[in-house]
């Protein structure tokens, strides 16, 4: 039942369900990290359910079941401290998307309010003055907001690197 639910949640397209939850919620900075944790939960428990299933096979699991412990012992010694490096580099690749899910939704005018300051007010209050030649109204919290994004990517990208065993050399 579980699984319906998170593949209902990823049927729809995850902006348009953020602005749906927003919209419904309220204008508030909890209601955004909202509408961004139920967009993101299918993503970890697709991660977390392929991490398990491919570790309760494995012999350090069936060694600590043969060495008399629980199945809750060997889920929360064994099995979840493997899968939380994948969970760690997930984690750090969404806090981009995360960022760009605020920035857009204050963009069109379902994010906080101002005086609030957020990226994307910044760049939707500075796209009026572009036409009069202050450019750079929008142009630099644009940059910065990019650079934030990129940033959390290439974290997570060096995360995988040092967590994937089949990358090392």
């Amino acid at each position: 039942m579980l699984s319906r639910v998170l593949d209902t949640i990823m049927a729809f397209p995850l902006f348009v369900l953020a602005m749906g939850i927003v919209a419904a919620l309220g204008n508030s900075v909890a209601n955004i990290i909202y509408a961004t944790a139920i967009i993101n939960i299918p993503f970890y428990a697709r991660l977390v359910r392929a991490e398990v299933n491919i570790r309760r096979d494995a012999g350090f699991t069936q060694a600590a079941k043969l060495a008399g412990n629980s199945d809750a012992r060997v889920l929360a010694l064994h099995i979840f401290p493997n899968a939380l490096p994948p969970m760690m580099v997930q984690v750090s690749l969404n806090l981009g998307w995360a960022i760009l899910n605020a920035a857009g939704l204050s963009f069109i005018g379902l994010g906080v309010r101002p005086p609030t300051p957020e990226w994307g007010i910044m760049v939707a209050e500075g796209a009026n003055y572009i036409v009069s030649g202050e450019w750079w109204l929008a142009l630099f919290p644009g940059l910065w907001l990019m650079l934030a994004v990129f940033t959390f990517n290439l974290m997570g990208d060096g995360l995988r690197d040092i967590v994937d065993p089949r990358r090392r050399t």
